[in-house]
This record gives structure tokens, C-alpha cells and sequence, in this order.
């Protein structure tokens, strides 16, 4: 065997990203960006994002009359052509679905995950409920509020994975502002140069730039990252009496 005969792969573990729905759904570009951050990332959708696409139809036509945000039409035949073409084992995204042979977690995840997931979603739920929250919001589009508390309990739920979502000119993320709205704080760490936080926001930049991922997020405007953190089923704990949310830290910088 010569020498051009041999090839090594090295494969080395990749952050963990929470695509928004509003990303991988608001625009035209939406799938290529998706599947472009598997270069670099561990790509994670929301569950959101499936019942949107599931309902598809209904969306368009609801939309533009309960003023949700549409998804683009372009993005949803797109990822509607995928999702009929891709066969399940060759999927690069990965996601939680409603029980584990609805999951797609590649094999690098506990058995333990759509559990704990579960858990995590159903107490941020019951915060919204009290809140005045509108259960079935993602029936009427691209529902900010529900797609930032579907990316935030998978988050958590991921030992507290970057969310990667559109920073608006007038304040903070969706997942801050939903985290504010039941009570829960999130702190800007940009500003601390001694924090880890400032080294990942380097770190993330240059992934999706070597990635060539540049012209696909530009047109977006500003992005930020939204990492949750929550507490995770103790031994002997009554997981239905315990508030992951009570003690939850979340932590947010502009990229």
C-alpha cells in the first residue's frame, strides 16, 4: 500500500447549535444555512420548526390574518422537498421529536434525552401558562414566544447549547425576552473579557466565517447566542413536583 493509499479522519467533537426557527423558516436561504451549520456545528432543530412545517398550508393562509410572522414559502417547499427525500438514517440535523422513533439524535445522545427534554419544555409551558401564554401560539405562524421556549428547553436540555437566533435592533433575543416575560433573567456577558463567553463568541464567529457561511447570515443583520442552563432530576426527586426553571441560569452576547 503507498503512501497516497492512506487517509486518517479525525473526528472531533463539535458544539452543540440551536438553529431558531425564524432562521431556518423566515427566509429563502433558510435550509442551506441549516444544513451548512453541520459543517461546524451540531446542528439541532426545535420541535417548533416540525409543527410548522407539518403545517405548512395552514400557516400561509392563517398567517398574514392572526399577524404571526410567516414562514418564507420558498424555505417551506425546500424543506418540505428534503424532508420527503432525505431517509432517516442520513440526516445531518438533529432534533427531539415527540417520543425516541420520532427523535432524530444520531446516536450521540442518552437514552435519557427526550425524557429530560420533556421535562424541561413542560415546566417552561406551565411558567407561560401562568403567564398568560397562548398554548397553541404556533398555529398562527412562526410564533416568536414559542419557538424561543422549544429552543430554550433543548438548550437545557443539551447541558446548555448555543441558541443561534436574530438580534433585533430594539432589544434583546427572543429566548431573553421570553426568559423576562416568566420571570427568569438572563445576563449579557459580552462585556466581561475574563469570561469563557468572550473566548466561544471568537470562537463561534470564526466557525461560521470558515464555514463560508458569511453570505448566507449577512443578509439576516445582527445574530446572538443564548446558552440555558437548568436543573437537571436529582436522585430521588419527584421530577412532576420539581421546577427545573426555579434555579436556571441563561447567559446571552450579541455575535
Amino acid at each position: 500500500m503507498g503512501a497516497s493509499d492512506l487517509r486518517v479522519t479525525v473526528d472531533s467533537a463539535k458544539l452543540r447549535c440551536v438553529l431558531d426557527p425564524a432562521l431556518a423558516l423566515g427566509h429563502a436561504l433558510g435550509p442551506r444555512l441549516a444544513l451548512g451549520l453541520t459543517r461546524v456545528f451540531e446542528t439541532w432543530l426545535t420541535r417548533s420548526f416540525w409543527q410548522v412545517l407539518d403545517s405548512s398550508d395552514l400557516l400561509l393562509r392563517r398567517a398574514h390574518r392572526a399577524g404571526a410572522a410567516a414562514p418564507d414559502a420558498a424555505a417551506l417547499g425546500e424543506w418540505i422537498t428534503l424532508r420527503d427525500g432525505t431517509d432517516a438514517g442520513s440526516w445531518l440535523l438533529r432534533w427531539v421529536g415527540d417520543c425516541l422513533a420520532e427523535s432524530q439524535l444520531r446516536g450521540g445522545a442518552d437514552e435519557g434525552l427526550v425524557e429530560r427534554f420533556e421535562w424541561f419544555a413542560g415546566a417552561l409551558a406551565a411558567r407561560d401558562d401562568r403567564a398568560g401564554g397562548v398554548v397553541e401560539g404556533w398555529c398562527l405562524g412562526v410564533d416568536p414566544q414559542r419557538s424561543a421556549l422549544d429552543a430554550l428547553a433543548l438548550s437545557a436540555t443539551l447541558e446548555g447549547a448555543l441558541i443561534l437566533c436574530r438580534l433585533p435592533a430594539d432589544g434583546a433575543p427572543a429566548p431573553v425576552r421570553a426568559l423576562a416575560r416568566l420571570g427568569l433573567a438572563a445576563d449579557a456577558v459580552l462585556g466581561d473579557p475574563a469570561s469563557l463567553f468572550a473566548a466561544e463568541r471568537e470562537l463561534v464567529r470564526q466557525l461560521l466565517a470558515g464555514a463560508g457561511l458569511a453570505p448566507l447570515l449577512q443578509p439576516q443583520g445582527p445574530l446572538a447566542v443564548v446558552h440555558a442552563l437548568a436543573l437537571p432530576p436529582s436522585t430521588g426527586d419527584d421530577d412532576e413536583a420539581v421546577d427545573p426553571w426555579q434555579h436556571a441560569q441563561a447567559w446571552w452576547y450579541p455575535l
